[in-house]
């Protein structure tokens, strides 16, 4: 839904062998799958989310999940299990744990710490010492200190615009809606208040275009 060439993602959907799909809805792209594995909504699952502000926020299960859905963590338990993986998480405290053995953003952060804190922003420099509002103030984790700037060089894309079609075409944003609408538009005030999908032009365009078309 959110690929402006939808006939090519559908073909790419169906060239696959075998297609899961993990998901709270029967999405667009699920419709596609062999396999649909029942995810739990936010509401219905503890663990943490890590945002790009790089704040590290503790979600709590407010809500069970419905008929045979599971937290994310013990659906991917359950098929490493499938294939012979000796993985035995009980808890997404196990799982984050884990994640902050490996992971040095996450020093300093503990589990029980989010649980008190509800946030905590990383790098930390202790258990007991607040986040770092700027990142790389004194310089970057480089052999001089100072950051490596790369040229980036445009790739034209392989359709432009020509005379039968003047105009590239893109996704938007609005309000209510979130990406392809798969959960907002089963939110009947959310539908309700922007009920159809709206198209953007500039009015310019609209006046060159209206001009042709009276010609």
């Amino acid at each position: 839904m959110s690929d402006p060439d939808v006939v090519h993602a559908r073909e790419a959907l169906a060239s696959l062998e075998h297609l899961v799909v993990q998901d709270i809805f029967l999405t667009e792209t699920a419709f596609h799958a062999d396999v649909i594995l029942p995810a739990s909504a936010w509401p219905e699952k503890n663990g943490t989310v890590t945002n790009s502000n790089r704040q590290v926020q503790m979600g709590r299960k407010a809500l069970d999940a419905p008929g045979e859905a599971r937290e994310d963590w013990a659906i991917t338990v359950a098929l490493t299990q499938t294939v012979g993986l000796d993985w035995s998480y009980h808890s997404p405290a196990q799982v984050f744990a884990e994640m902050a053995q490996l992971m040095p953003p996450f020093n300093n952060i503990s589990w029980q710490r989010l649980r008190d804190a509800s946030a905590v922003t990383y790098p930390c420099d202790g258990p007991d010492q607040a986040g770092h509002d700027i990142v790389f103030a004194d310089g970057f984790p480089t052999a001089d200190g100072r950051a490596k700037l790369v040229p980036a060089f445009i790739i034209p894309p392989n359709e432009v615009p020509y005379k039968a079609y003047p105009m590239v075409l893109t996704t938007g944003r609005q309000l209510e809606h979130w990406h392809t609408g798969s959960m907002t538009r089963r939110a009947s005030i959310l539908d309700s208040l922007e009920p159809e999908a709206v198209a953007s032009l500039s009015s310019r365009d609209l006046i060159k275009l209206e001009s042709h078309r009276v010609r």
